[in-house]
């Protein structure tokens, strides 16, 4: 995570930014940035993407820039639906794993069996009411 917080520090000293700036902008406490910032923890999807908006910097940029340095699970497993969905749409690869990974934290967070069938899901939909922060 490292390379990631170092992207961001980059990028806020780029904008003449301190760390209260980008936090009270980010809706994020001060700690966590430095934390952040140092390599100490990590980000999930949600302050990710309001700290991308912030610095107005686009997901890709900054997951390309550092792609080494973030770790993904061995295997991915990405459903068809989604697949194919991605494919029509043309969501590069970073792209579809976070509406993926978008779809995933919503249901872990408002079901209670934190289950549900993707293949049968309406990724367009979806997609759709989350674009703009992809």
């Amino acid at each position: 995570m490292a390379l990631l917080g170092g992207r961001i520090k980059e990028r806020r000293l780029e904008l003449g930014w301190t760390q209260d700036d980008l936090a009270v902008k980010a809706g994020l406490s001060k700690g966590f940035l430095s934390d952040l910032e140092n390599g100490k923890r990590g980000i999930g999807a949600d302050k990710l993407f309001d700290l991308v908006r912030v610095l107005n910097l686009s997901l890709d940029s900054i997951v390309g820039r550092v792609g080494e340095g973030i770790e993904l699970p061995k295997e991915i497993e990405i459903p068809a639906s989604l697949a194919r969905f991605a494919s029509e749409a043309d969501l590069s690869f970073p792209q579809t794993l976070m509406l993926l990974d978008m779809r995933r934290q919503i249901i872990a967070h408002r079901s209670n069996t934190k289950t549900e069938n993707l293949e049968e899901f309406d990724w367009q939909r979806f997609f759709e009411s989350v674009k703009e922060f992809l």
